[in-house]
């Protein structure tokens, strides 16, 4: 009897099975681009060939919440949203703020600010920041992200200089892949933004960047180009400002001739929010308008159809490109949940220790000391710490996209604390001189935090701290002769107190972790290794020269890019002027000996690379790590003027006590090209190059000659 009853079962399973095949196969049969053997171009293709208007439409834009929407029936939090389509199984596409942590209207892991990233110069904290914000939001249902953002530092007093990755191309567009490497090796969707030039706040929605050809594309442009040859990033956004009178969202240049053409872009643009300003922005290379449908409704999309102003053959190439990222990213692979019409999402909550680990190790390796007179590191003798400042009770961080809210934090404060449990440890704020004056003079440590705050939206007046923060470290440093000063800072700052204190801890904005990153860095359990991505300027220097440079001529709708390719460190070098602090550089807690530069060969054509080398040793008493730079002069002609030096590479590495390393970098055409504006194209000029092995642009250790022949 049992056995009877096990055939029947068996019999029973079989014939269930011989239901489901034909089952599976007829659903990829009526929707063949469901299968997951074809590549996402082919199903992409399927899938637009049998879409019809509506649909198409559907695909062009989506919907925005800029403090963070929900989707329907407790679907994922978002920032933009195309809802799914259930009749061709075409899931939601769910897009949140990423550059400096998830910001969806939940808590995440609150980053450094993305500034922090770039001062670690290394290649693998960016990778881990990328992973670790794309892991929270796989976590919460996210499709992409809109990060990292990259704009170059061309203005110091730009006000979103803290989310993006300094002034030079090279070093932003390789920090830039190693974290779009990251967020998309977890399977989320990045977003480089903002194409192209989006380099101020002050009236980005109507200036035009007046920007002569090779400029464009030698200097902000490439940061782009290299993170789409290294890393293959899904998106791009595209920026609210004009490029040379054209919307950079509706430029045919723009958009189709350099970015997916120049630079090889395959991937889907969306806009800023909003950035659009017609409905042909579609047939010029735009693929998705955000927030909502202002130029692509479908009477927006008719009308210019009917017109003549563009066709369906347009609309069926930007939404094909939509649908093969999303294809390439398996957002059609998981099951479908009939009840929501939409794929399963296995959302969960973000364990919290998992990116604070990242957070505290980005802020530890990105801080940098920019003053020590032998002051720091504290040892934990030190009896009584007056703490000074808000800052130091809650860490600040800038203001807009990148403001995520933190799922955990500890103080400075605390964390010092923490440090020295039988020690006297007082606060006081910067608002109260008198109680700084009277507490300072019985303390053995001073620890000024004082903090200037940057946001989208708006520009910097200027570089100064708030005169009640200056007042603050003033009156610290003329009580106390052991002040230290740990800046929380958006980008560049001038410190005329600079002479009075012993030492200056630079932590930018450092995120939740920041309180134990700072701690740790104050009392030597990590050595500072940051080292800073753009210039400071000293009081009275300016980076740009002219009103018609910034704030901008015509009442400030054309910023005149009149300084060309010299922007940066680079217009310093031209014009022989030394900073307050130059790119590059920062102070450990060791000291290190630069020998045995070397350079593979001496001469090649313009196709050829070759490898520069340097030993770097260890000469002091405690591990850290070194970052050698390796700079060139281009042979600048007066029709192609070059700056004195330009960065071509960099490798950060850790050194024990007594310890060497052969660091080796390449440099081939991509690094040592300019744009040819007779050939519209890059090239590498023919002449003698010096190569610089350097600890800083302005500190080169050896030189050494190559030439193009």
């Amino acid at each position: 009897m049992k056995n009877r009853l096990l055939v029947r079962v068996a019999g029973i399973v079989g014939a269930l099975s011989l239901m489901v095949v034909p089952s599976v196969a007829a659903a990829q049969q009526d929707m063949p681009w469901l299968d997951s053997s074809k590549t996402p171009e082919q199903r992409a293709e399927l899938l637009v060939d049998v879409m019809n208007e509506d649909q198409l439409i559907h695909m062009l834009h989506g919907q925005g919440m800029l403090t963070g929407g929900q989707a329907p029936q407790g679907g994922p939090r978002f920032i933009g949203y195309i809802p799914p389509i259930p009749e061709l199984k075409v899931p939601a596409f769910v897009m949140s703020d990423g550059p400096s942590g998830l910001r969806n209207g939940e808590p995440a892991t609150q980053m450094p600010a993305p500034i922090v990233q770039a001062s670690t110069w290394d290649v693998k904290a960016a990778h881990d920041y990328g992973q670790a914000i794309g892991a929270d939001a796989k976590d919460r249902g996210q499709d992409l992200l809109f990060g990292p953002g990259f704009n170059l530092a061309r203005n110091p007093l730009g006000g979103r200089t803290f989310e993006y990755f300094g002034e030079d191309p090279l070093l932003s567009g390789r920090m830039a892949s190693a974290n779009v490497q990251g967020m998309q090796g977890v399977g989320i969707m990045s977003t480089l933004k903002h194409y192209v030039a989006n380099n101020q706040d002050l009236n980005r929605t109507l200036a035009s960047m007046d920007i002569d050809e090779r400029t464009l594309h030698e200097i902000y442009e490439r940061p782009f180009r290299i993170a789409i040859h290294n890393a293959q990033p899904a998106a791009v956004m595209c920026s609210y400002n004009k490029v040379n009178g054209d919307t950079a969202c509706g430029s045919e240049d723009t958009l189709k001739k350099d970015l997916r053409g120049v630079h090889g872009f395959g991937g889907l643009v969306l806009t800023d929010y909003p950035a659009a300003w017609s409905p042909t922005d579609i047939r010029d290379g735009l693929n998705i308008e955000l927030p909502w449908s202002f130029w692509t409704s479908p009477n927006q999309i008719r009308t210019a159809i009917s017109n003549g102003q563009m066709s369906w053959a347009d609309v069926r190439l930007r939404v094909k490109e939509t649908l093969t990222q999303m294809f390439r990213f398996g957002l059609f692979d998981h099951e479908w949940d009939s009840a929501r019409g939409d794929r399963a999402r296995d959302m969960k909550a973000i364990p919290a220790s998992r990116g604070d680990a990242v957070a505290l190790k980005v802020a530890q390796e990105g801080s940098i000391l920019m003053k020590n007179d032998g002051v720091l590191p504290l040892g934990t003798d030190v009896k009584r710490v007056l703490v000074v400042g808000d800052a130091a009770k809650a860490q600040m961080s800038g203001g807009g996209s990148s403001n995520t809210e933190a799922l955990q934090s500890v103080s400075t404060l605390d964390a010092i604390k923490k440090r020295l449990p039988n020690s006297e440890v007082s606060w006081v704020s910067e608002w109260n001189p008198l109680g700084i004056a009277l507490q300072a003079k019985n303390a053995d440590v001073v620890i000024v935090v004082p903090t200037q705050q940057s946001s989208e939206l708006l520009d910097r007046l200027n570089l100064d701290f708030m005169p009640h923060e200056n007042n603050a470290v003033q009156i610290a440093a003329a009580n106390n002769k052991n002040t230290i000063v740990v800046m929380q800072v958006g980008g560049p700052v001038l410190m005329p107190w600079i002479n009075d204190v012993r030492a200056v801890l630079n932590v930018w904005y450092p995120g939740q972790a920041g309180g134990e990153a700072t701690a740790g860095l104050l009392f030597g359990e990590v050595n500072p290794s940051g080292r800073l991505p753009l210039t400071f300027p000293a009081a009275g220097q300016k980076a740009l020269e002219t009103s018609d440079q910034y704030p901008g001529a015509n009442a400030g709708f054309n910023m005149k890019y009149t300084e060309g390719v010299f922007m940066g460190y680079r217009w310093f070098d031209q014009r022989e002027l030394k900073p307050a602090f130059t790119f590059g550089s920062g102070l450990s807690y060791t000291t290190f000996e630069y020998s045995d530069a070397a350079i593979s060969k001496v001469a090649g054509s313009q196709e050829d690379s070759f490898e520069v080398s340097v030993k770097v040793t260890n000469t002091g008493s405690m591990a850290g790590a070194v970052t050698p730079q390796f700079y060139v002069g281009k042979p600048g002609t007066s029709s192609v003027p070059t700056p004195p030096k330009e960065l071509v590479g960099f490798e950060k590495v850790m050194l024990k006590p007594g310890e060497s390393k052969t660091v080796t970098v390449k440099v081939g055409a991509e690094e040592l090209s300019v744009w040819d504006v007779q050939t519209h194209a890059y090239s590498v000029l023919k002449g003698a190059y010096k190569v610089y092995v350097a600890d800083s642009v302005d500190d080169a250790k050896a030189t050494l000659a190559y030439s193009v022949e």
